[in-house]
């Protein structure tokens, strides 16, 4: 596969809003008492990491590891319907917009660090 420099910039760009709406610039803290293992997980979600195969042109949709949906936008899905998330979603009123909500979802997670985690360590994020 080959991205031409254009995909690139919007790839960055696209990543670069994720983590201001997902983080609002806060660091993850305490990094230093993670395992690399949690560490790699949580800045996978933090960054909004597409999956491999979303890079690809002829994406169409991935089957979610943990309850087998088809997803045009796995990041969205792991964190706004799949059931194996369901405990770290709270009502959440507000955006519309599918990815804004998501990382709500996620800045909402992260304020409690040991419960997202118990859910990552079970359910990793896609990849």
């Amino acid at each position: 596969m080959t991205c031409t420099a254009r995909q690139i910039d919007e790839l960055i760009e696209e990543q670069a809003a994720w983590y201001a709406k997902a983080t609002a610039y806060r660091p993850l803290l305490p990094a230093r008492q993670l395992s690399r293992a949690d560490e790699v997980k949580l800045h996978r979600l933090r960054l909004g990491y597409r999956t491999l195969e979303e890079l690809r042109d002829d994406f169409e949709s991935r089957q979610c590891d943990h309850c087998g949906h088809l997803a045009r936008h796995p990041l969205r899905h792991y964190l706004l319907s799949c059931p194996a998330t369901a405990q770290l979603r709270q009502q959440i009123g507000g955006p519309e917009d599918d990815e804004d909500r998501a990382a709500l979802v996620l800045r909402r997670a992260l304020e409690d660090l040991p419960r997202l985690l118990v859910v990552v360590r079970s359910a990793p994020p896609p990849r």
